[in-house]
This record gives structure tokens, C-alpha cells and sequence, in this order.
């Protein structure tokens, strides 16, 4: 068992009797304890995307940062004129990426079925989500209007069918990829194991609170160990205290952005509930990030791969 596996459920264990006592805890509370946490724990494994994308690349950090809010302007377009189109893709983007992460140290390369695994993995989670938290997405669909797009994307039934299907995939291609010997036993049973202790949090815990245990626990917390082992043998940085003050600056500008942003709804110059814009802030910076961290797993298979050639 890792330690961030250990973590995970230590703070289930202790954080479910007071869950408990609380007894049901609105949206509002919950968007309230877990925002903190998301901003100054979640937001930062994202905040060196620059850092990460210009290694080993000839594009200009000037270029880059313009592109990459580009990207985040291009999402909240679709956001505003197809909402419902702009939520698959965030979606479909957020399960490769959790899946992904999730595998990046199992693999010294990437093949067509270990795409499909990150997909079906990350897919699995995120459906699990919503199955288990359908009562609590029904009324924040029934009771603001601008989630009421995404009322067919969550039904039930079909909720109930893409879990099983992704979960069956999820381990079929699991299994495919031990007959390859490209996966050992006891990390297919490590993973199926993280992932049936995803779903218990999913299930016993509210809607936001569970997801953001595994959000910063499992995800974040990962990633940001990865970036910084990462850093540290190409010599960009040398210590934590360097890493953080890498990651300083973009995560302070992201949190007053979004700070900035509960400002202007606060106070009725957006007509959008807190919970939506975030919801749309957040899967418009995921959509570059997404990409960048596919290039910054792919450089990081191909290094491993010299040092275990050499």
C-alpha cells in the first residue's frame, strides 16, 4: 500500500464521523470547506504547466502562456454557447487525465491499450461519482437552472450502465496487459483496490467532500511528487523550497482569479451560481493542462526508457 493510499483513507476514517454528526450538508457548506482546500492543495500541480511543456521544447514561454489562455478562452465559448458540449469534453478530458496519472508510473511507454485503459479507468471513477452521489446531482440539477443541460447526461439507468461497462473494460484491459507482462499481479490488485476505495468515499461521503479527498489526495498530491522528482534530475530545481516557489506564483494568480470571479457573482455581475463557475474556471483550465501533462507523461516514459536502456 503507497502512503498516499494510506492517507486516502485515514482522512475517510476520521473525516466520516464528523460527516456523520453534521448530518445532510448543503452544497453551500460543502462548496465552502472543500474550495479552500482545492485552490491551495489541488490548483498547484497544474501551476508549472509552462515549466513542464518548455522542457526540451523550442516554443516561447511568451507563446506558450498565449496559447494556453487561448485554450481557456475557447472553453468558456463553448461553455457559453453549447454548455452541455463543453461538459463532455470536460468529462472525457477529466477521465483520460485522472487515469493517466493514475497509471504514469506503470508504464515505460504508451500503447493503444493503455490510452484506452486510462480512459476506461478514469471513466469508471467519474461515473462512480455521479452514481453514487445521483441524489445529490438531481437537486443541484432541479434546483439551478444552468445545470439543467446536463439533466439526460445523468440519468440513472444510464449512469448504472456506463459504470459496469467501463468498470468490465477497465478490467479486461487490465488483464490484457498482464498477459504482456506489462503489468504485474500485484499492481492490477493495488489499483482495483484504490479504485473500490474511491468508489466507498464516493458512497459515503457528500458530494464534494469525497471527491475532493480523492481529488487532492490521490491526484494532486501525485502529480505534484512526479513534477518535482521530475525537476529535480533535469536541475531546474534542487529543493522543496525551490519547487514551491516554482509553483508559487501561477497558484496564486489562478485563486484570485477565481476569488475574482466569486467577487463578481457575489455581488450580481454574473448571474451564475458559485458552484457553476467554478465548475466552468476549472474544466477550462483543465483543457490545456490535459495536454500538457500528456506531453510532460510521454517525456517522462521516454527518459525512463534511456535510463532503464542504459
Amino acid at each position: 500500500m503507497t502512503k498516499a493510499t494510506f492517507v486516502f483513507i485515514s482522512c475517510v476514517l476520521l473525516s466520516l464521523p464528523l460527516v456523520l454528526s453534521a448530518g445532510q450538508i448543503s452544497i453551500e457548506t460543502q462548496l465552502l470547506i472543500c474550495t479552500p482546500f482545492i485552490l491551495i492543495l489541488g490548483i498547484p500541480h497544474g501551476a508549472i504547466d509552462n515549466t513542464l511543456y518548455l522542457r526540451n521544447n523550442t516554443i516561447s514561454n511568451t507563446a506558450f502562456i498565449s496559447s494556453y489562455l487561448v485554450l481557456i478562452a475557447a472553453n468558456i465559448a463553448i461553455w457559453i454557447f453549447l454548455p452541455a458540449l463543453a461538459y463532455l469534453i470536460f468529462l472525457l478530458l477529466s477521465a483520460y487525465h485522472f487515469g493517466q496519472s493514475q497509471f504514469s508510473h506503470h508504464f515505460s511507454k504508451t500503447s493503444i491499450a493503455e490510452q484506452a485503459l486510462f480512459l476506461f479507468w478514469g471513466g469508471s471513477l467519474l461515473t462512480g461519482f455521479v452514481y453514487f452521489n445521483h441524489a445529490e446531482i438531481s437537486s443541484i440539477i432541479n434546483n439551478n437552472i444552468e445545470f439543467s443541460v446536463f439533466r439526460n447526461i445523468h440519468g440513472l439507468d444510464l449512469t448504472l450502465y456506463l459504470l459496469v461497462a467501463l468498470s468490465t473494460l477497465t478490467l479486461f484491459l487490465l488483464g490484457v496487459l498482464f498477459v504482456r507482462k506489462l503489468i504485474k499481479l500485484e499492481a492490477i490488485l493495488m489499483e482495483i483496490l484504490v479504485l473500490l476505495l474511491v468508489m466507498a468515499s464516493f458512497y459515503l461521503m457528500p458530494l464534494l467532500i469525497g471527491f475532493s479527498l480523492y481529488f487532492i489526495i490521490l491526484h494532486s498530491f501525485k502529480v505534484l511528487r512526479e513534477e518535482y522528482n521530475f525537476l529535480k534530475k533535469e536541475e531546474i530545481t534542487s529543493s522543496l523550497f525551490d519547487f514551491t516557489k516554482l509553483i508559487a506564483p501561477f497558484t496564486i494568480l489562478s485563486i484570485f482569479g477565481i476569488l475574482f470571479l466569486y467577487g463578481l457573482i457575489y455581488f450580481d455581475f454574473l448571474g451564475l451560481s458559485y458552484g457553476y463557475g467554478l465548475l466552468v474556471i476549472i474544466s477550462s483550465i483543465t483543457l490545456p493542462h490535459v495536454f500538457v501533462m500528456n506531453r510532460f507523461y510521454n517525456l517522462l516514459s521516454r527518459k525512463n526508457l534511456v535510463e532503464t536502456m542504459s
